[in-house]
């Protein structure tokens, strides 16, 4: 049986519709949140702690502004033990006024937005024009319940960035976490340097409430601290 990882950078923790459905999840998996700590700080913590348990066989990412329910966790599960995708992910509206709306925006794309930030363009696909296949493939995934195997995580060389890599400024600083992975899954490479790209595919009927606007961003005010299955560690424990 599949073992999965759910990760959820939390600056916020402060959503009550997200918050009160963890709890339920960690009868399907275990649940990590590392709470109050910068994006890219609490994605290297979660990779780190990732890799020093060699019993998990997926991270999973979510959000902390996303409500993730048993359903969703149990479809997921579902897709991984029937076919061992690189990446699956769920979807889920991309602003709060596109929820349950047929032209709203989605969080899945066909192409990448640029790299360069002013160039940067999503062309989302809307909810009417999702395809007749329950699973199809993507581009491009926001971080919303998506699952990456374990040997992409372990690969020489892997790690989350932000897009600050694009402009020469270092992994560290800046956003679009997401759109960067996406971006190294398309110019992959095989051991001997040939073109591999990692497929990305997105599974409709893990279809998610995103709460863009709840919430209000603690970091910096709280200390940083971890959560595994609602326990609260110190941060730095793995």
């Amino acid at each position: 049986m599949v073992k999965l990882l759910l990760f959820r950078g939390s600056p916020r923790s402060n959503i009550h519709e997200v918050e009160r459905w963890n709890k339920h999840l960690e009868d399907y998996c275990d649940v990590l949140c590392v709470r109050y700590a910068m994006e890219f700080e609490a994605y290297e913590y979660a990779r780190g702690y990732f890799l020093n348990h060699p019993e998990y066989d997926y991270l999973v990412i979510a959000t902390d502004d996303i409500v993730v329910t048993v359903k969703d966790i149990k479809q997921l599960k579902d897709d991984l033990e029937a076919v061992d995708y690189p990446v699956l992910s769920g979807l889920m509206n991309v602003d709060e006024k596109d929820h349950d709306d047929m032209w709203g925006n989605l969080n899945i794309t066909y192409e990448l937005a640029a790299k360069d930030r002013r160039l940067r363009f999503y062309n989302f696909v809307k909810f009417n024009e999702l395809p007749v296949e329950d699973i199809f493939q993507v581009m491009f995934a926001g971080f919303g319940l998506t699952a990456i195997r374990r040997d992409i995580i372990e690969e020489p060389g892997f790690n989350f960035a932000s897009d600050g890599i694009f402009r020469g400024t270092g992994i560290v600083n800046g956003a679009s976490l997401d759109l960067v992975f996406c971006w190294w899954c398309m110019e992959h490479k095989d051991e001997k340097g040939n073109p591999n790209p990692i497929p990305i595919f997105c599974d409709q009927r893990i279809h998610m409430h995103h709460l863009r606007d709840h919430g209000r961003s603690q970091v910096g005010e709280r200390e940083k601290v971890v959560e595994i299955n609602g326990k609260e560690y110190p941060f730095g424990y793995v």
